[in-house]
């Protein structure tokens, strides 16, 4: 699952338990009155809060004591009947009857008003109506001083979490909402899910000096509160870190300072989730920004991005054409050409990487670079199945003339020379390796044809000093061609003198 994905989700859980809580406040509040089953529907639809009632071990909140309206016998009964109709799932009858009462502002006091709002916001949360939620969450913020601060806390946060839901995506109204919670709530009964959602709203603000506040707090609460932090809450803090590298792009220091925070958070992710490819990918990006940045990165240093993609490939966790190529562009920065010749040949033997032109080239350079001439060849032979590209047809005739193979060699070439698939750029050049493997599979009238067509394209006038030199090697190889010729003359007049000589020995 994405990051962005993993970012909803929390959204729409964060909801949830919110429904959960403001369901378990009037358990809290109410529940030995209503003496609601423990097993029953309604106690599973809106979950126990026992920790909301047990002030063993905190500290003494020190916000006034509010007074609080006493609730009547009459209010108890009506209440009772919303619960049934919710036990009963009949969630049509329990909107009506909340819906009356709360029409009824005299006849009930506020906190009792409170309270039915309250229901209200649940049975809405319960139907997913947050329109709804919303108008009875802001009903109970204006009857705050007749209720408990853990109802209008409760009432704040679930508003502050509908506005920053992917359905509202107010993030300033959820803001807002959030800093009365804040002001509201005692410091200790904070906790690293409310943390982490202010993280996520200023992420989605892209405020990322706040979402690396609130999200180092989320952390560090889940902490002390023995929890697991959990693994997206990290992935969010990396994005910050690389997001602030990026906007301190002019500030090499502060820049720096963040690229180190997110590289250091990169190796902890691949220390503890070592078998996530996205992880190991995370922290090749960042070795790669920091040595492009870098201008005093030492040798040792330098590469390391690409051991890290060559980590993970070893590891197994590499399954993509990109992954292996980035793979292979780290271990032949670090000039490792049989290395990197080895994951071409897995990622062909697995097809992974597809056998077409582009990659069979490149494998091929890749071959050259080992000095294994004939699988490079080979490589290239398959690559130009493809197409006629002059550039690799030329490397081939190289190829050929190097491992002494000079009717390949001259094939080669008469193919570069022909191609309209490309550009040539040294057409010259392939001309000139053509006439000197005619030479060498003893094709010297061919050859000497080659060189001096290829004097006369070049002409005596060119003012290039690389043509110049190549006109004069060819025609240093008509004068050798002219040689050889004398000499094959002479050894054959030799061997022909020896042959009539023997003869008239014999007779």
């Amino acid at each position: 699952m994405d990051f962005e994905l993993k970012r909803r989700s929390f959204m729409k859980r964060s909801i949830t338990t919110c429904l959960i809580a403001c369901g378990a406040l009037f358990i809290v509040e109410f529940g030995v009155e209503l003496a609601v089953p423990h097993n029953s529907s309604l106690s599973s639809l809106f979950g126990v809060m026992s920790a909301q009632s047990d002030d063993e071990d905190k500290p003494e909140d020190p916000r006034p004591e509010r007074k609080l309206p006493t609730v009547s016998q009459e209010w108890y009964m009506q209440v009772s009947k919303v619960a049934e109709a919710v036990e009963e799932e009949d969630y049509e009858k329990a909107k009506e009857l909340l819906a009356r009462h709360v029409e009824r502002t005299r006849r009930w006091n506020e906190r009792e008003l409170a309270i039915f709002h309250e229901r209200f916001m649940q049975l809405a949360l319960t139907l997913e109506d947050h329109d709804l939620a919303l108008e009875n969450a802001k009903k109970i913020l204006e009857y705050s001083e007749s209720v408990t601060y853990f109802l209008e806390e409760t009432a704040l946060w679930l508003i502050a979490r509908i506005y920053g839901s992917d359905q509202y995506r107010d993030y300033e109204k959820s803001l807002e909402y959030i800093q009365r919670w804040l002001d509201l709530k005692n410091d200790w009964e904070e906790g690293s899910n409310n943390y982490a959602f202010i993280a996520s709203i200023y992420t989605n603000i892209e405020d990322y000096y706040k979402v690396e506040e609130w999200m180092t707090r989320a952390i560090d609460k889940a902490k002390e509160e023995e929890n697991k932090v959990q693994e997206h809450w990290w992935v969010q803090l990396w994005q910050a870190y690389v997001q602030l590298s990026e906007e301190l792009e002019d500030s090499p220091k502060e820049r720096d300072s963040y690229l180190q925070k997110a590289l250091d958070l990169s190796q902890f992710l691949v220390y503890e989730y070592i078998e996530k490819k996205e992880y190991w990918t995370r922290l090749s990006s960042v070795y790669a920004k920091i040595e492009s940045l870098s201008e005093t990165t030492d040798e040792e240093s330098r590469g390391k991005w690409g051991y890290t993609m060559e980590g993970a490939y070893h590891f197994g966790l590499l399954e993509s054409e990109s992954d292996l190529k980035r793979v292979i562009s780290g271990i032949r920065s670090k000039e490792a050409h049989s290395r990197a010749a080895r994951v071409f040949e897995e990622g062909f033997n697995l097809e992974i990487i597809e056998r077409n032109f582009d990659n069979l080239n490149r494998y091929g350079q890749t071959l050259y670079l080992t000095t294994n001439m004939e699988k490079a060849a080979a490589a290239y032979e398959e690559a130009v199945s493809f197409k006629d590209d002059p550039t690799v047809l030329h490397s081939l005739a190289s190829l050929h003339q190097l491992m002494d193979n000079f009717d390949k060699c001259i094939s080669f070439a008469e193919r570069a020379l022909n191609a309209t698939e490309g550009e040539l750029r040294q057409p010259e050049q392939v001309k000139f390796l053509k006439g000197v493997c005619q030479f060498y599979d003893d094709d010297l009238d061919g050859s000497e044809a080659t060189m001096e067509e290829l004097r006369e394209e070049i002409g005596k006038d060119s003012d290039n000093t690389r043509l110049k030199n190549l006109r004069e090697s060819a025609g240093q190889y008509i004068d050798l061609i002219e040689s050889e010729r004398s000499r094959i003359e002479w050894k054959n007049y030799v061997e022909e003198q020896w042959r009539l000589y023997n003869e008239s020995k014999r007779s």
